[in-house]
């Protein structure tokens, strides 16, 4: 019997070994605790939750470098430049490629040469006086060849007359 508690002791030491040898090798030395993080320590560092919001290294790579920012525009710099809205009115090269030149211009009448010029209103009532003024001619021409006919007549008369007249001077 005695035999069979010492077996009982024995084995309860074994175990008590195998769990201090387990203990040795989970449980943290002196040594080790000095390079571990007091709570003071941790209250300064960030949460898992702070950190969803950071970027990872995968994200810097995507990013700009100072190298790649050297040849950007500053806030300054935009403010110095003209908006959008300031371009609207402003011509493209295409738009200049169409516009005409200062030669192609030098020959085109002006809004002082166009105000010196007829308007419409103007034409039509200049085309009324030159169809008035061809009607006057017409009649101007038909009088005329009526006076030419009657001068004729007139001459014929005339001439008929001073013969007559010579008869008449012959005859005394």
């Amino acid at each position: 019997m005695l035999e069979a508690v010492l077996q009982q002791v024995l084995t309860k030491l074994n175990e008590l070994q195998a769990e201090i040898n387990n203990m040795k090798q989970t449980v943290a030395t002196k040594q080790d605790l000095e390079n571990m993080v007091t709570k003071e320590d941790l209250k300064a560092m960030a949460t898992k939750q702070d950190l969803e919001n950071m970027a990872t290294k995968e994200d810097l790579k995507a990013m700009a470098t100072k190298q790649d920012l050297e040849n950007m525009a500053t806030k300054e710099d935009l403010k110095a430049m003209a908006a959008k809205q300031d371009l609207e009115n402003m011509v493209t090269k295409e738009d200049l490629k169409a516009m005409a030149s200062k030669q192609d211009l030098e020959n085109m009448a002006t809004k002082e040469d166009l105000k010196a010029m007829a308007t419409k209103q103007d034409l039509k009532m200049i085309q009324q006086a030159v169809l008035e003024t061809n009607e006057i001619v017409k009649n101007i021409e038909a009088n005329q060849k009526r006076q030419e006919r009657i001068l004729d007549v007139l001459s014929k008369r005339s001439i008929e007359h001073e013969a007559q007249i010579t008869d008449l001077r012959y005859v005394k």
